[in-house]
Formats: C-alpha cells, sequence, structure tokens
C-alpha cells in the first residue's frame, strides 16, 4: 500500500522547553527523506509523532489512506558487541524469535 503522511503545524517540546512548532511537513509515495540535528534537537520525538505513538502540543497529523500505517524503530540504548546490522534488525522485529521457533518446530 502506497500512503502520504501530512504533519501540519506541529508543536512538540519537554516541559517548558520547545523544541519545534509550525513545523510542515508531507511525505508522499516514493519521498526519501533525511532528518539530522544535534542531540536534544527532537528529531526522535518528531519520529515517534510521525508515527503515532506520541501526541503532538499542537497541529495535526493526517495519513491517507487513514488504514494506512507508519513504522517505527525506536533507538536502542544497550548495543551488543560484534551485532550486525541484520542480527539488530531481526531481534528488534521479532523476526530472530520467529526464526528460532520454525527452526526448531522443523527440527
Amino acid at each position: 500500500m502506497t500512503a502520504t503522511l501530512v504533519a501540519k503545524d506541529l508543536a512538540a517540546g519537554h516541559g517548558d522547553r520547545t523544541l519545534f512548532a509550525e513545523l510542515d511537513l508531507v511525505v508522499a509515495p516514493g519521498d526519501v527523506i533525511g532528518l539530522v540535528g544535534v542531540n536534544g534537537a527532537g528529531k526522535s520525538s518528531l519520529l515517534r509523532l510521525l508515527a503515532g505513538l506520541d501526541q503532538p502540543e499542537e497541529g495535526e497529523l493526517r495519513l491517507s489512506p487513514p488504514t494506512a500505517t507508519v513504522g517505527h524503530l525506536p533507538q536502542e540504548p544497550e548495543r551488543r558487541p560484534d551485532e550486525t546490522v541484520r542480527e539488530f534488525l531481526a531481534r528488534r522485529t521479532g523476526v530472530a524469535d520467529a526464526q528460532a521457533t520454525m527452526d526448531t518446530a522443523t527440527q
């Protein structure tokens, strides 16, 4: 399914500290975006808003179609030594556990 994500006049912060305000963003099918900034600038907060995990202090988010979903792979504070990106994704998405269950069942 292709979808469009529209953010209009978003604002977020922590306590009395504003991270961003009046943020507008459209992510259409096929778009690729990058999000960069210093630590504490609000990158993770914005991504959590876009995924629908948090609510903005102001503004609105719309998905078209409304039944579309936005995935979110959060940061992980503990890193595992020598873990590859593939192994990390398998573990974080549940694929590693599913693969182990399937391997056990087939033996």
